[in-house]
């Protein structure tokens, strides 16, 4: 691992200053891999995810939530997207030149990226290689990364996505969590937020949490605070018990409750909050998965052992290994 004091003295100030807080993801890097975490968040080297599925996720989260917004983040090219390989190609293409068209960028560079990458590495004629990558789709995404900061999509993804939502709207039961419109203010008993950023501090840590919780709604009336996290996936509904384990998604949910808790008012210190997961899977089959309070009490107690070897990583500054191969004498 690449160590960089500087950086490392960055971060340690940040954390000591209440600067850095922990989202689900940074948390989640640090205990899958800590020199991940130490790349992405002390080197700050991140690498763009580009993938298809995570930027549709995205874009029914916000056709869903924030319609209004789509301008601002999407921007739809007319041919259709490269594949994900592909794009990781151009992506990396555009760190070593400052072509602002791919027609411009010399043959080695492309071959250079299609070795890193591994692609069409079994293809033995150079100027294949370089051909599958010249080609009009490459051209224009190439042309539209220079251009926007936004994620690029074309026709084909927009429409899918668009039909997904629609099949959303026709679920009365989601819909009953999706309906209430977003305000600023108390309406009628409900108050109701849509990628509302929250942060808090930790009595225990330096450091504290943050992150964009999806939807939450107050319903003084009933006194219970709902909050909602929708989700896509490449599986099936059947298959979302397993997700939430294999992606932590407990984890994220833990995060959020603490978000919210802590963000609202001292008035509604006593409401019963309440946890979804509204699902959508890759056969446009969707499923509200409310959380037992048993199990958010265990996700909690979860996140407390999780912040516990976060705490540690932080004070000893180390990111070399997990926490038990720090801590215990591992053996098979």
């Amino acid at each position: 691992m690449r160590k960089d004091l500087n950086k490392e003295k960055d971060f340690q100030e940040a954390v000591a200053s209440g600067e850095f807080n922990f989202s689900y993801s940074s948390l989640n890097k640090l205990i899958f891999s800590p020199q991940l975490f130490y790349k992405d968040y002390i080197l700050k080297i991140r690498e763009e995810r580009t993938d298809k599925h995570l930027v549709q996720g995205k874009l029914i989260h916000l056709l869903i939530l924030q319609p209004e917004e789509f301008d601002n983040n999407f921007v739809v090219m007319p041919s259709k997207l490269p594949s994900d390989t592909l794009r990781r190609v151009l992506k990396n293409i555009m760190l070593y030149t400052d072509a602002t068209e791919l027609s411009k960028v010399e043959d080695k560079l492309i071959l250079d990226s299609l070795k890193e990458v591994g692609l069409y590495q079994s293809l033995k004629d150079e100027d294949k290689r370089v051909a599958k990558v010249r080609t009009t789709e490459c051209e224009d995404y190439y042309t539209f990364s220079q251009t926007t900061g936004k994620d690029i999509i074309d026709t084909d993804t927009l429409e899918k996505c668009k039909d997904s939502v629609e099949l959303i709207k026709e679920n009365k039961s989601i819909m009953e969590l999706l309906s209430h419109e977003v305000t600023d203010f108390e309406m009628d008993g409900i108050e109701v937020f849509n990628e509302k950023y929250l942060k808090c501090t930790l009595e225990d840590y330096d450091f504290g949490l943050h992150g964009y919780v999806d939807r939450y709604v107050i319903d003084r009336d009933k006194k219970v605070i709902t909050i909602i996290d929708v989700k896509t996936t490449g599986k099936t509904i059947a298959d979302f018990p397993e997700t939430v384990e294999f992606y932590n998604y407990w984890l994220q949910a833990a995060v959020y409750r603490v978000l919210v808790t802590k963000n609202i008012d001292e008035k509604l210190a006593g409401y019963k909050i309440n946890f979804n997961f509204i699902v959508i899977d890759k056969y446009n089959q969707m499923y509200n998965f409310p959380v037992k309070d048993t199990t958010m009490v265990t996700w909690g107690d979860g996140l407390k052992g999780i912040l516990g070897m976060v705490n540690y990583h932080v004070k000893e500054n180390r990111f070399d290994l997990p926490y038990d191969f720090l801590t215990k004498t591992m053996s098979l």
